[in-house]
């Protein structure tokens, strides 16, 4: 089993500094220590990612604007497709093409290509951000170390969870919460999410998977209840963002998750509002559902139509109250318990990397 305090695709492992706020520093004011404390090791990655995204959505007009990603997610990563296309010259020149129209529009203002879909907030890309540096903590490959069979599965578990955390959190304000929509819809479509639905706690991945996507409804819903569906509504992403959850509902249902039709759940508030779902141009997804549902009005159950806050309360009881964290970041490990899982016996952290963690920088793995 992993220690108890303390949990991407590398190879070897090195620390290297990055630029990023110290956690003692005068930009990290006392309110924001507290709130650290209640979920964070003293020391370690996922405190530091959490700290920098605190900073970045100080400036409110700054953390929910939007910006272009300059691709669909997934093309975020190299498909078999690509490869098997990779000696099609016309294939090539294409793909040429379009990586310089993505790199054309790359974290642009969205208000100056109003024709793109995948935009999203400054706020939301900064989670997804955050998520990504978590991973790459959680994967002992990338510290030449062994745990378990699973470690990696259990520790993208801890690290999502975080999420439905800071949804609860930011109750009351709905831009982030949308942001936090948007990190997770734009995580669940990475590769490194998939070893957490590859653990052999199904019932547990089911329950977090089934959470997630209510916490999903709920937002729908709130949407509706503030009368954000309307065509000139502050939410520029609807399309995009429902079109990645029903994403992530269809891929995982290969894996035994029984969703109680979930993805028509969702469906139907794009249906209900007129709004364009994105992402969706593939046999799979296209025909996912035909089910007609009929949606509960916003209001019903206290503001709460999909039981979102019974089904977190129960998933924090089973946990035993300890959801998310980060035990299975590898960086808040004392060197100790490092040691003890890495192949050579030593800690895979050099003391330089120790102090620029200690100092609020977040580790980059690299080869």
């Amino acid at each position: 089993m992993p220690p108890k305090r303390k949990p991407t695709d590398s190879t070897a492992s090195s620390a290297k500094k990055s630029k990023g706020p110290a956690a003692n520093s005068p930009e990290v004011d006392m309110e924001t220590e507290r709130a650290l404390d209640k979920r964070w090791a003293p020391v370690s990655v996922s405190r530091n990612a959490e700290s920098e995204f605190r900073l970045r959505t100080r400036d409110p007009v700054k953390a929910f604007s939007y910006v272009c990603l300059g691709c669909a997610p997934w093309k975020t990563q190299i498909t078999d497709d690509d490869s098997e296309n990779e000696e099609d010259e016309e294939f090539i020149e294409q793909k040429k093409k379009d990586d310089l129209a993505d790199e054309a529009t790359t974290l642009k203002p969205a208000s100056e290509h109003p024709g793109e879909k995948w935009i999203f907030t400054n706020a939301g890309l900064a989670k997804w951000m955050a998520l990504k540096h978590g991973t790459a903590v959680r994967d002992p490959d990338n510290f030449e170390m062994y745990v378990y069979n699973d470690f990696c599965g259990y520790a993208i578990m801890e690290l999502v969870e975080n999420l439905l955390l800071d949804f609860e959190e930011a109750a009351g304000d709905w831009k982030m919460q949308w942001a936090i929509c948007e990190a997770t819809a734009l995580y669940f479509q990475m590769d490194s999410f998939m070893p957490m639905i590859g653990c052999d706690d199904g019932d547990g991945v089911k329950a977090v998977c089934i959470a997630f996507a209510t916490m999903f409804l709920s937002m729908l819903a709130t949407l509706e209840r503030n009368d954000l569906f309307k065509p000139d509504s502050e939410v520029k992403n609807l399309g995009a963002v429902i079109g990645l959850f029903i994403r992530f509902i269809v891929d995982v249902e290969q894996y035994g998750i029984d969703w109680d039709s979930h993805d028509a759940k969702t469906k139907a508030y794009a249906a209900k509002h007129d709004v364009t779902v994105h992402g969706l141009n593939h046999e799979r997804y296209e025909n996912s559902s035909g089910e007609t549902v009929d949606l509960p009005e916003a209001t019903a159950g206290a503001n709460d139509p999909w039981g979102w806050r019974k089904i977190l309360a129960k998933l924090k009881k089973d946990k035993n109250g300890q959801l998310g964290g980060d035990s299975k970041d590898i960086t808040s490990w004392t060197p100790a318990e490092r040691k003890k899982y890495a192949f050579d016996k030593k800690d895979p952290i050099p003391r330089s990397a120790l102090t620029h963690i200690k100092n609020g920088r977040i580790m980059e793995m690299g080869g």
